[in-house]
């Protein structure tokens, strides 16, 4: 499946060449992109600010939207300080910048997000990857570089199996001192720990040497990125870091729309609790059809099925009963090709259930009527 051209779309559905198909795809957690509330955010910013600030936060190009939003996001992440950036893969790649000032290593899990790799080489750091989820194989590379300075990276929740890092370890291995754990959040934000408040907070993690990354394009909906950690690496990051310092920040009125989508979250946390019972919905019904799902309990149904060519005709057999489905190529999956889908808290219990029917039907139509074939497990 290659790049598609949408022409219009709701939190549900999506227009191509004309024709509207329902959307199990994409990582709009809570629907807030489409949110009738953030919309009027967005508009009324663009009348007082414009669309860009057309300078660096550092010159001309500062508002007190942006720190505004800033505050917001730290208290809500339970973090001492926040800085923004132009968007999630700048985040790692500005805070990266920051850390290599005081540490020599970063030790990243194998599947990390490709952001992470390419930041922490950029900035310089000698790299090591651990074993996939494993804080065994951490903690050993931990002890080898522990005296040279030692930052652990990590998705929270993982953009390919959907698996939750084991947080608590990771940041358990840590020595006391010159070591810290990034948790690149981006697929936890806004979905994982009470009221959305991510990886860290499902853990009840809150610790000096914890530093997290984000990005406002997924659960939040909007557009931009977020690095959140200790007063002192938010002035750092403000201070050394480049990529931060050189660039045009978010657009004044999509920080306004992410401060709005970031209020309603506040306002009504049932709407992550709306997403997992979408999430326990999709998940019941797809184990019944055999599929085998990852074990972590999130908006990310990643699964294969026995060959490329079931997988293929499987995904036209939904295209053309109208539902967007998507099969993937995509770095840190169970194969080189595999279906990734995703559920929001817009989906409705009857849009769920026709993807269960219509996967059903595509299932026994390709396979001419015969039961399960072997699926590979993933991953968690």
């Amino acid at each position: 499946m290659g790049r598609i051209p949408i022409d219009a779309s709701s939190a549900t559905s999506v227009t191509i060449q004309g024709r509207e198909l329902l959307i199990f795809g994409g990582n709009n957690y809570l629907g807030l992109a489409h949110h009738p509330g953030v919309h009027a955010a967005l508009t009324e910013s663009v009348g007082l600010l414009g669309l860009t600030t057309s300078a660096s936060r550092e010159t001309t190009g500062n508002t007190t939207t942006h720190e505004s939003l800033e505050r917001e996001l730290a208290s809500f992440l339970e973090m001492d300080h926040a800085i923004l950036t132009a968007e999630g893969y700048t985040a790692n790649m500005a805070l990266a910048q920051s850390l290599a000032l005081d540490y020599e290593v970063a030790l990243i899990d194998e599947r990390s997000h490709r952001s992470v790799g390419n930041a922490v080489s950029a900035a310089g750091l000698e790299v090591h990857s651990y074993e996939h989820l494993s804080v065994a194989s951490a903690k050993a590379l931990i002890a080898q570089h522990r005296d040279r300075g030692v930052v652990v990276f990590t998705d929270g929740v993982f953009a390919a199996d959907g698996a939750i890092a084991p947080a608590r370890g990771l940041l358990g291995a840590l020595p006391a001192q010159n070591a810290a754990l990034v948790i690149d959040d981006c697929h936890g934000f806004c979905v994982l720990g009470p009221g959305g408040r991510g990886t860290a907070a499902s853990f009840g993690l809150r610790d000096p040497r914890l530093i997290i990354t984000t990005t406002l394009a997924k659960g939040l909906g909007c557009y931009g990125g977020c690095i959140a950690g200790n007063a002192a690496r938010i002035e750092s990051v403000r201070v050394n870091a480049g990529v931060y310092r050189g660039s045009t920040p978010v657009p004044p009125p999509i920080a306004h729309a992410a401060r709005a989508a970031l209020a309603i979250l506040r306002r009504e946390p049932s709407l992550v609790g709306r997403l997992f019972v979408n999430v326990r919905h999709a998940r019941v019904g797809l184990a019944a059809l055999g599929v085998q799902l990852g074990a972590d309990e999130v908006p990310i149904l990643t699964f294969t099925l026995e060959s490329a060519d079931v997988m293929g005709r499987v995904h036209e057999h939904l295209w053309d009963a109208g539902i967007l489905a998507p099969l993937i190529e995509y770095p840190g999956g169970p194969t080189e090709r595999y279906f990734r889908l995703s559920v929001n808290a817009s989906h409705t219990p009857a849009q769920i259930d026709r993807l269960i029917v219509e996967l059903g039907n595509a299932l026994r139509h390709v396979r001419g009527g015969r039961g399960a074939a072997t699926r590979q497990p993933l991953a968690c």
